[in-house]
């Protein structure tokens, strides 16, 4: 599997070299996803193919995606929160132990 990331200031061109990218890689065999996280959502655009926030099949081997940051924000917050929590949980009793006290008890939730 590889991952090929554009980057760069807007209107430079990222968002049509990464369809022309992505839709030889396709026409060369390879199963290839491509995504956008811009908030223009002009992706589809690049395919006339209408793209949202799953992906979605544009060509043979080809499916599109234009990544909806709210919308996902608001799908894995529940997740988000856990996993920060979780991660705070067990900072604090790292930390408990390298100080020598006794670690904060494991929440069962």
């Amino acid at each position: 599997m590889r991952t090929i990331l554009y980057t760069g200031k807007g209107g430079v061109g990222k968002t049509s070299v990464a369809a022309a990218t992505a839709l030889l890689a396709s026409k060369l065999g390879y199963r290839t996803a491509i995504m956008s996280t811009d908030p223009a959502h002009s992706l589809g655009d690049s395919f006339d193919k209408e793209l949202g926030p799953e992906p979605r099949p544009v060509a043979p081997n080809l499916w599109g995606q234009e990544v909806d940051v709210l919308r996902e924000l608001q799908v894995y917050w529940r997740t988000i929160q856990e996993w920060l929590a979780a991660r705070q949980a067990a900072r604090a009793r790292w930390r408990a132990l390298r100080q020598g006290r006794q670690p904060p008890a494991r929440s069962s939730a």
